[in-house]
């Protein structure tokens, strides 16, 4: 065996019939990084006995926690999404159209269909040393633009790990979303032309529950308040963004990601407050740029809306 490079790495996703139980991986995803570990809450006995140091240590409950980033492609992404407390549907008959909005429960399930959430299997191979991770849910899922590319960072969090298979992996041809594909309407159906940066993030607090089930892994995760914020940055010319953060003037926003007629992801937040505007002299030849931080709230519908459209067949 030899030291391997990372580049030589494999990860590969799956969504579980068993919450818990290891399934091979059905969608192999060229990932820009992953940060997946088990992390063990060690015990450490510290009596008094005579002794200034520890005298020893009880392993403790363990669980699952990392990240994972990616580029957006529309056949990718959906596996994340139906790992996060949604309510997924599809219609169509391929290209299908995959629609996913806040669901509002607290323990993540797993149930084969189109309409029910999954929890994931997720195989990651380093140096020829491939571990599988089980129970995966996503707590978080952050979707943002590098250098013209949409990436997404999916927050992971699990139940327990083993050694399995490699696998032989299987990459889709399916392009990323960049220059060119992207636009930010704010409010919806008000392209921004003046935007070259934004950031959207639902948070769903997920965390790990131990229980006095006999076992030291985590039993279920479980899902707690939810946080969906949007971040743009822009050319600062007129006083719109500034007027309606003073007033807390209530906009929606829309981010379209358009790779053909097949391939698109729509994300939207119908109800949605600044929390700040910031703009600053920096430098001589710097061009004058704002910044605006926003919450997405439940109004009179939906927290948001993400709509994907692939070919790719989810069971």
């Amino acid at each position: 065996m030899t030291v391997e490079v990372g580049g030589a790495g494999t990860l590969g996703v799956a969504p579980e019939v068993t919450f818990g139980t290891y399934v091979t991986p059905a969608k192999w995803i060229p990932i820009r990084s992953e940060s997946l570990n088990l992390v063990e809450e060690k015990i450490w006995r510290t009596n008094i006995r005579g002794l200034a140091g520890r005298s020893g240590a009880v392993q403790g409950y363990t669980h699952v926690e990392g990240e994972i980033t990616f580029e957006v492609t529309p056949d990718a992404l959906i596996y994340f999404l139906y790992a996060m407390r949604v309510t997924p549907s599809r219609t169509g008959a391929g290209p299908y159209v995959y629609t996913f909005v806040p669901a509002h429960v607290a323990k993540t399930t797993t149930a084969a269909g189109v309409t029910n959430r999954k929890s994931l299997s997720i195989l990651v191979n380093r140096g020829s040393n491939p571990r599988g991770y089980v129970g995966c849910s996503v707590g978080s899922l952050n979707l943002t633009v590098d250098n013209g590319l949409m990436m997404g960072t999916a927050s992971i969090v699990g139940s327990d790990v083993a050694t399995q298979s490699a696998g032989t992996p299987a990459w889709s041809t399916g392009e990323p979303i960049g220059p060119g594909d992207i636009t930010l309407e704010v409010p919806t159906a008000t392209p921004r032309a003046d935007a070259d940066t934004f950031n959207f993030t639902i948070n769903d607090n997920l965390t790990f529950a131990n229980r006095l089930n006999g076992q030291r892994k985590a039993a279920y995760n479980n899902w707690g308040e939810r946080e969906t914020a949007w971040s743009y940055e822009f050319d600062y010319d007129t006083q719109t963004d500034y007027d309606a953060f003073i007033a807390q003037t209530i906009r929606s926003m829309t981010l379209k990601g358009i790779l053909s007629g097949t391939e698109d992801v729509t994300v939207v937040t119908t109800a949605t407050a600044s929390e700040s505007h910031v703009t600053n002299l920096s430098s001589l030849g710097d061009v004058n740029r704002a910044v605006v931080e926003a919450h997405a709230f439940h109004n009179t519908s939906d927290e948001y809306s993400i709509v994907v459209k692939t070919a790719e067949t989810m069971t």
